[in-house]
């Protein structure tokens, strides 16, 4: 079977770095281009982040575009909290490429890249929405170039770092808005599905078999992880390992059969005192919306074991 092409958007970050050693990896996927944005951290860490990733897995070779320094309405709320003030807990590259981005903004990067395709690709949106919904602001038909957004992002009953908005979404609700209004089809890798999505302390600690500096940079900055995201989060601080969000939203790209999800309406929440950045999903269908208007494919549960089996199964062959 051929690879499955597609486009990442990210703001590299400690799970975006994970998610990458896979994405970068896997023979299931053909990666054509890289867009940063910011989101965790200010997009200048991002692109440095994301340049010296691509040097570190051996993958040079793929384009990279810089894209927005702020969400679409609002100022930046980064997460240095818990991925730190270089975006990686401390860690520090070996070795610093000297790959900068291509001279096209993010936006018309993806643009160019979805126009040189015969058939429609998916974009894997890592980060906040900024650049992607720029993408159809400025070019309306990338919306018939797109076969799906595979997002990181949402959730129906619970939030981080709110009781009920998740990152991705609160750190630009407004671009989250305006992509789930242009009904294109949308996956939405919920909070409620990467929760379960967890590699265990042991399953970190048996990288170190692989004697592979990427495998040694995934367990250094995925230990500064666990100590910030236990700190933080009341749910993550209660288990025995811990959650590798974007991971999750690239292997169901590569491994959909490991997920259990549903289609429903979706909207997001612009501009509550207690609520903004929540994800209103339909679960129950209260809005008896039509089927056209139910584009969101909400992920609910992945096959924790295979999932990790597949992660350490790629990271063990750099």
């Amino acid at each position: 079977m051929n690879p499955i092409k597609v486009l990442i958007d990210c703001d590299t970050g400690i799970d975006d770095i994970v998610a990458l050693s896979y994405a970068l990896k896997t023979p299931d996927l053909e990666v054509l281009g890289v867009t940063t944005v910011c989101g965790n951290l200010p997009t200048d860490i991002t692109t440095y982040n994301t340049l010296n990733a691509l040097h570190l897995m051996g993958r040079d070779d793929i384009p990279l575009a810089r894209g927005a320094d702020r969400p679409l309405e609002r100022p930046l709320q980064d997460a240095a909290y818990i991925h730190g003030s270089n975006g990686l807990g401390g860690y520090e590259f070996p070795e610093k490429t000297s790959k900068t981005p291509v001279d096209q903004p993010a936006w018309e990067f993806l643009h160019a890249k979805l126009c040189e395709q015969s058939e429609p690709i998916d974009i894997l949106a890592l980060a906040p929405l900024t650049n992607i919904a720029l993408l159809l602001q400025k070019h309306p038909d990338a919306l018939a170039r797109i076969r799906r957004i595979v997002f990181m992002g949402g959730s129906l009953r619970t939030g981080n770092p709110t009781p009920v908005a998740t990152f991705n979404v609160l750190a630009d609700p407004e671009a989250a808005k305006y992509m789930i209004a242009t009904k294109v089809p949308f996956v939405m890798c919920s909070l409620d599905c990467t929760r379960g999505s967890y590699l265990t302390f042991e399953e970190l600690e048996s990288t170190r078999q692989f004697q592979n500096p990427v495998a040694d940079m995934v367990r250094q900055v995925t230990g500064f992880y666990i100590t910030s995201t236990k700190k933080e989060n009341t749910v993550d601080g209660k288990k025995k390992g811990i959650d590798i969000h974007d991971l999750c939203t690239v292997m169901y790209v590569t491994h959909p059969e490991l997920f259990e999800g549903e289609s429903y309406f979706a909207d997001v929440e612009t501009k509550g005192e207690l609520t903004t950045g929540f994800t209103l999903v339909d679960y129950e269908d209260n809005l008896r919306k039509p089927a056209e208007d139910k584009t969101v494919y909400f992920l609910k549960k992945v096959d924790r074991e295979a999932y990790v089996r597949y992660f350490l199964d790629t990271l063990a062959t750099y």
